[in-house]
């Protein structure tokens, strides 16, 4: 197809497949290459590697940081010469795993003095000519001031994705500095999506409430998979039953897997039924290493390539999925819904969930696709039921699957992204 949408795609990280953001745009456009042709500018010191895209130009942030001093303005095109794997510094992933308030305060504030407007980010606008902008719409005000002005100065038609709740005011936190970046954080937010042509949303309550407040017509995007394969579903459980656990292990995640680490450990009391995997690139304390590493039993296990992640969930008899418990933390997520349980109805395997009811779980009650327990004082019963029960863990297997046949066909969720952009594009 001569006639491609040029889509140019903004995000704060760079655009990796390893990644959860990256992970989830590389999911909604693959497979319309002859469609679509993609560049990339994003801010974040880093390696992209997404397969879709060839075309990036990076506003690196240490050198932005640097430009609030020396004033000399940042941006460059990115080459894209290595495919080797992006690992964050010490100091970085110390900052993720404590989740300084302060520090997000200040690398808002890095993007908001740094100088970013160059002529080299115009030539690459010009030299690209970009039909329209998607981006996601986050909590970094840099990556929405960017949007806007890239939408605003060029007349390019710009469509957005949410993810989490950063706009609203339910929320909870003793820190000032949460506060502060709140307020500035929502100001970028509120622009980004009056400036939006349409704005995608990743779970029905999110559309629901973010319609609400913003008098504007929000649209539900979800994450896809081909479910038009024709799929074996697993029959044979293991001896001992193979729960794993995928993803981010922040925000306390590791405290709802050390509840269930107890609780496998007392099933095993006089022999080994039930063993447990967790695979993260989350940073870990020596403590929380000690605390989910069970001998025998429970296992922190070190991540794969993303290619080799579908083969890993479907090794799985279980696949564990956790929502966050701090009060903070459930108010945060609450209109949230995790991408990554699609890849677990893909790999068609039981799913076993633990946390309060936010959109996630709601999903999963709402579609019959998972086991969901909201009290973690149940998680020794809820998981001895299933092992001595196999046949309920084989029904929910097909449970997950029949929920991404149902709503995550991935070339419907494509035709309509496709059909959006083609109709509100300036052409």
């Amino acid at each position: 197809m001569n006639n491609k949408l040029k889509v140019l795609v903004i995000t704060y990280l760079p655009w990796r497949n390893d990644m959860n953001v990256g992970n989830t745009i590389t999911n909604l456009f693959k497979g319309m290459e002859n469609k679509i042709e993609f560049c990339n500018i994003f801010i974040k010191d880093g390696i992209p590697d997404n397969g879709l895209c060839s075309k990036y130009f990076c506003i690196s942030e240490k050198k932005l940081a640097k430009s609030i001093i020396n004033r000399h303005a940042v941006g460059n095109i990115y080459i894209n010469e290595s495919k080797q794997e992006y690992n964050n510094t010490k100091l970085y992933n110390k900052a993720r795993q404590l989740r300084w308030d302060l520090f997000l305060l200040i690398q808002d504030f890095i993007g908001l003095l740094g100088c970013w407007k160059s002529k080299n980010l115009d030539d690459f606008i010009k030299k690209n000519n970009p039909d329209l902008i998607f981006a996601p719409i986050g909590r970094v005000p840099l990556t929405n001031k960017l949007v806007c002005h890239i939408c605003e100065k060029y007349n390019i038609p710009f469509f957005g994705y949410m993810w989490d709740d950063h706009y609203s005011l339910k929320k909870f936190s003793l820190s000032p500095f949460f506060w502060i970046r709140t307020f500035i954080e929502r100001k970028y937010i509120k622009h980004s999506i009056n400036n939006a042509k349409i704005v995608y949303s990743i779970s029905k309550e999110m559309m629901s409430e973010y319609s609400t407040i913003f008098k504007k017509e929000f649209k539900l995007l979800y994450k896809g998979y081909d479910f038009r394969n024709n799929i074996i579903h697993k029959d044979d459980i293991n001896n001992p039953v193979r729960i794993i656990y995928m993803g981010n292990i922040g925000n306390n995640r590791w405290k709802g897997l050390y509840k269930i680490a107890k609780a496998i450990e007392k099933i095993n009391a006089d022999r080994i039924k039930v063993i447990l995997q967790i695979y993260t690139m989350s940073p870990k304390s020596k403590k929380i290493e000690k605390m989910l590493n069970i001998k025998h039993m429970v296992e922190i296990v070190p991540p794969v390539k993303s290619s080799e992640i579908e083969n890993v969930m479907k090794s799985a008899d279980i696949l564990l999925h956790i929502e966050p418990n701090k009060l903070k933390d459930r108010l945060f997520y609450r209109l949230s819904f995790s991408t990554k349980l699609v890849d677990y109805f893909y790999a068609s395997r039981c799913i076993l969930a633990f946390g309060p009811d936010n959109s996630s779980l709601k999903y999963l009650k709402r579609n019959n696709a998972g086991i969901v327990e909201n009290n973690y004082k149940k998680a020794y019963k809820t998981i001895f039921d299933l092992i001595e029960n196999k046949d309920k863990i084989v029904e929910y297997s097909k449970n997950a699957w029949n929920c991404g046949v149902n709503n995550h066909q991935i070339d419907e969720i494509q035709n309509s992204i496709y059909n959006d952009f083609y109709n509100n594009i300036n052409r």
